[in-house]
């Protein structure tokens, strides 16, 4: 089973401890995967300093404001989600990556490889965020390997909209898989990927459910469990719509539809992998877990198979 977990689920400790929870249920009963994103926020302002850097808009000052702000909610929130040990461990991850951020910004700044530097700085939320799951997850008990989705995922240098090279992301993926122990809860990155010579890519925006669908097709999944805010597809943004209504089940062919049109709020990529494989999904709430959410379930194919069951 493949979980993706967007950056409203991981953002608040009291959310990143039910992220730990489901991923510690759903591994007493098999394999999983987990897919996250940075923490709600991050990729934004992400973009927001790169945009001050870019136009000389007092970039400097965006930065160690970035940084600063940076440090200070990966901290506070690691103190409030890991053990003393676990702790300084990721303190020391929190000092590394955001020294690399702060090189890839004077990249931009000086006009060096400009579109790789920019992926670089927007890598970087995913890259602070996994860390932090993995290292709750071995709190808890759980064999979580620390895993890098630029091993993983190979792309062409279209920095931004990286193009997901398949033939080397699956051979690469499936020999990472059958490598690790099969009581492994593996954490990857969504989002990102890298080009052949390890420079780090995006996916473009809502890249992570697209990283998840590839995940769940290239392994052979039985099901993608995505959890947001919100519990399921509904009607209509139910923030701006209050007669918006839940959808209790959508065919996968429905749903093709509603993502061309930017219905689903996803990655227009992400359910094609799924529909290949015929592999269901569903969307379901980080904030209320035990609502059913809304399956996508394929032609001839059931919702039996996701977890948990809608």
């Amino acid at each position: 089973m493949v979980f993706k977990f967007g950056g409203t689920s991981v953002g608040r400790p009291d959310r990143f401890r039910t992220v730990v929870q489901l991923i510690r249920e759903a591994a007493a009963e098999g394999r999983v995967v987990a897919v996250v994103s940075a923490l709600s926020g991050v990729s934004r302002q992400l973009a927001s300093a790169l945009e001050a850097v870019s136009t000389r808009a007092d970039g400097a000052t965006a930065v160690e404001t970035l940084t600063d702000t940076l440090r200070t909610r990966h901290a506070e929130q690691a103190e409030a989600v890991l053990c003393a040990d676990r702790k300084r461990t990721y303190e020391a991850i929190l000092d590394e990556r955001l020294e690399a951020l702060r090189c890839a910004f004077e990249r931009v700044e000086q006009d060096i490889d400009v579109p790789a530097a920019r992926d670089a700085v927007l890598a970087v939320g995913e890259q602070l965020s996994v860390p932090m799951v993995t290292l709750a997850l071995r709190d808890a008990g759980l064999h979580a390997p620390r895993c890098d989705a630029t091993d993983l995922v190979v792309t062409d240098d279209t920095f931004g909209a990286a193009q997901v090279q398949h033939d080397d992301t699956s051979e690469r993926v499936r020999a990472w898989y059958r490598s690790l122990d099969p009581a492994a809860v593996p954490v990857v990155a969504g989002f990102i990927g890298a080009t052949e010579d390890g420079r780090p890519t995006t996916l473009g925006f809502e890249g992570s459910d697209y990283s998840a669908a590839l995940f769940a097709k290239l392994l052979g999944a039985q099901g993608l469990t995505r959890y947001t805010d919100v519990d399921g597809i509904y009607t209509d943004d139910p923030d701006a719509n209050e007669d918006a209504e839940r959808v209790d089940h959508l065919s996968m062919e429905e749903a093709l539809a509603r993502s061309a049109s930017g219905g689903l709020g996803m990655h227009p990529k992400t359910l094609r992998p799924l529909a290949d494989a015929g592999i269901p999904m569903q969307v379901r709430s980080i904030v209320a877990p035990e609502c059913p959410g809304t399956p996508i379930v394929p032609a001839e194919r059931t919702a039996d198979a996701l977890w948990p069951a809608p």
